[in-house]
């Protein structure tokens, strides 16, 4: 259990864990005690002096840094004397010396804390009497990030956060004293994947994001709770509009998915949600060209036409391709209305990655499994094998970072390409593609000859991988393979996470089958899990957006789960297995008469795919703008994106 210590705060007792900063205890006591510097989720540097308080010792009242300050039994702390506030006043006066007044057009008004606290506890007039200085004002130091040095406060938030999280210091301190400013290293931007955050931490209106600037103030917005779309991570955010329109994201605290961060693709990459090109209203094509048509008339022409085509070539002929990057609710309905009214298992969402491995073989460890990752890993040892955190889940990568830089964890990579992460201590595995199978037999074998159980069948089915089939055919160094096997052996808890290029084609399933015996072998298979790129990735799978599964992973032939569905849905569901998302666009124009594709842009991954669909009797796409896709089709359906639709998606 963890030390407790009691001390007094202005006069109130209260019980804390040893080890709690003087500023956090007050604030058990709903005691306020001013910062700048200060920040929960940064290591504190008492910088700013402005949470000064008077800290009882054996030398009588001491002013002390209540950020900084660990508490102790008994100790006693005033936070109201004359002299703190006559410092908190004095410090204030300083701040306030050279900050110019550009309050009425500065973002951060409204929700600024150096204006909150000059109004609480700073004086009422200007100590200034000669010229202020004069710094950089709406300085870019990336392309998203504006930089005005004039408002600095210098508390060095901003540089702590790259430092701390990101491992890349990109702002420093220069110049000393008065003439002390924060700037970019040697010129160059800041161009950390999570930089935006930095923006969200400044307490003051130095930092601002370019894509928002003076598009709203803070007490017009309204803020609306949600989920990033960029990603599988599912970060929480906070959506601002004014006037209805999406002006700024924010990152919202979770602290079992994202802490409070977010990337910079989920902070700034969102004005096609406003984008003037979006449709409004269903276009149906009219000799040869699509026009302009009411719901009642577009929605009735696409119940005849599939209606039609079931009439006339069976079920079977009619798929729907849906997308990962919708919602839980849009998924389960487009796979019912499938296979309910349609009557066909032709569905599918796995655009061209074709991750087959992840939706049939082994439902038990592949699908079900989920194991958490997030702020806080609580693992010893992480194993990503074909997945690239960095460009692909960035908010997973900075948690990961961390992790490994404090000691917390131990880091393997497996990837063709030398990504960020290999720039850490630790076996790193640059393997040639489609030799991902021999690479886990290989330290499947490794770990087989550091355990004492040898599992039945295993050794004969690594027989034939030596250190000339690692070193030769897969391109690694078999010392790094034993390393790596060595280090997950070793550990209690290893995190063992997977991404598409592992699972996808050919020899997908045989990747799957490697992790899983390697999992297994070392006793880590509660902790292997498949890391998705899209947003919905896994919620599309549990909603049963698969060719061959039902809602929840069940399998075609589950009997008690299609009793189940057919009480509920009142109908008969097919039985037979449909084709997925390759196969139904291979076909289109051919054995496939007809295809609705909803929130997918097939037509732009490959020029046969477009040719397929130009041949098709009927294509209904449903999509935000006139992709390549919606051109060719005989009905286009306006559809609502994720700022605009109630709903829930599954990380």
């Amino acid at each position: 259990m963890t030390d407790q210590v009691t001390l007094t705060i202005d006069g109130r007792e209260v019980t804390v864990p040893k080890g709690t900063l003087v500023v956090d205890a007050a604030e058990q006591l709903n005691i306020e005690i001013p910062v700048f510097c200060s920040h929960p989720k940064l290591d504190p540097v008492a910088c700013c002096r402005m949470c000064l308080v008077e800290i009882v010792g054996p030398r009588g009242p001491m002013l002390q840094t209540a950020c900084s300050v660990p508490v102790a039994d008994g100790m006693v702390v005033n936070t109201q004397t004359p002299q703190v506030k006559e410092t908190q006043e004095a410090t204030l006066a300083f701040i306030l010396l050279n900050h110019p007044l550009d309050c009425p057009i500065c973002d951060k008004g409204g929700e600024c804390p150096l204006q909150d606290q000059t109004m609480r506890y700073g004086p009422g007039f200007s100590q200034l009497l000669e010229p202020k200085r004069r710094k950089k004002k709406h300085y870019m130091i990336s392309d998203t990030i504006v930089l005005d040095q004039e408002r600095c406060v210098v508390c060095w938030r901003c540089i702590r956060y790259l430092q701390e999280w990101e491992d890349k210091p990109q702002l420093a301190l220069f110049e000393r004293g008065g003439a002390t400013i924060i700037d970019i290293q040697e010129g160059k931007p800041v161009t950390a994947k999570t930089g935006g955050n930095i923006i969200d931490i400044c307490p003051v209106g130095a930092l601002t994001n370019r894509v928002s600037r003076f598009s709203y103030r803070p007490w017009e917005i309204e803020r609306t709770p949600s989920i990033c779309n960029h990603c599988s991570v599912g970060c929480n955010i906070r959506m601002d509009s004014r006037t209805h329109t999406l002006r700024r994201i924010v990152g919202r605290e979770n602290m079992a998915v994202n802490d409070q961060w977010i990337c910079d693709k989920g902070r700034f990459a969102h004005a096609w949600v406003n984008h003037e090109e979006r449709l409004e209203m269903p276009l149906v094509r009219k000799e040869g060209a699509l026009v302009p048509a009411s719901w009642s008339e577009a929605l009735q022409l696409v119940a005849d036409k599939l209606q039609a085509i079931k009439g006339s070539s069976g079920a079977d002929a009619i798929g729907g391709i849906g997308s990962a990057k919708l919602s839980n609710e849009s998924n389960y309905l487009f796979q019912r209305f499938f296979r309910q009214i349609v009557g066909t298992n032709n569905v599918d969402h796995r655009n061209g990655s074709d991750v087959t491995a992840i939706a049939t073989g082994m439902p038990a460890l592949a699908d079900v499994m989920k194991p958490q990752y997030g702020p806080d890993p609580k693992v010893d040892t992480i194993f990503l094998f074909g997945v690239d955190p960095s460009e692909e889940l960035p908010i997973l990568d900075v948690h990961l970072k961390r992790a490994v830089r404090r000691g917390k964890a131990k880091l393997i990579t497996a990837h063709p390409r030398t990504i960020e992460l290999t720039r850490y201590d630790g076996p790193h595995l640059s393997y040639k593609p489609g030799t991902e199978a021999t690479l886990l037999n290989g330290l499947t074998k490794a770990a087989l000859a550091l355990t004492k159980e040898k599992p039945e069948g295993v050794e004969k089915l690594v027989a034939d991988v030596d250190n000339s089939a690692l070193k030769n055919f897969c391109g690694v160094d078999p010392d790094a393979v034993e390393a790596a096997a060595k280090l997950l052996v070793e550990s209690e808890k290893a995190l063992i996470l997977y991404g598409p290029m592992a699972a996808r084609g050919e020899i997908g399933q045989q990747t799957v089958n490697g992790l899983t015996n390697l999992a297994l072998l070392t006793g880590h298979s509660e902790r292997l899990g498949y890391v998705g790129l899209e947003a919905n990735s896994q919620g599309a799978r549990d909603m049963g957006l698969l060719p061959n599964r039902l809602p929840g992973h069940a399998a075609l032939d589950n009997s008690d789960m299609r009793q189940r569905l057919e009480r509920a849905w009142g109908c008969t569901l097919p039985k037979k297995a449909g084709k997925g998302y390759k196969t139904l666009l291979n076909e289109a124009g051919s054995a496939v008469k007809a295809l609705y594709i909803m929130g997918a842009n097939p037509a732009s991954e490959r020029p046969q795919w477009a040719a397929n669909l130009e041949k098709l009797e009927f294509l209904v796409v449903q999509d935000l703008f006139l992709t390549e896709t919606a051109q060719l089709a005989d009905v286009v359906l306006p559809a609502l994106s994720w700022a605009e639709a109630d709903g829930t998606f599954t990380n």
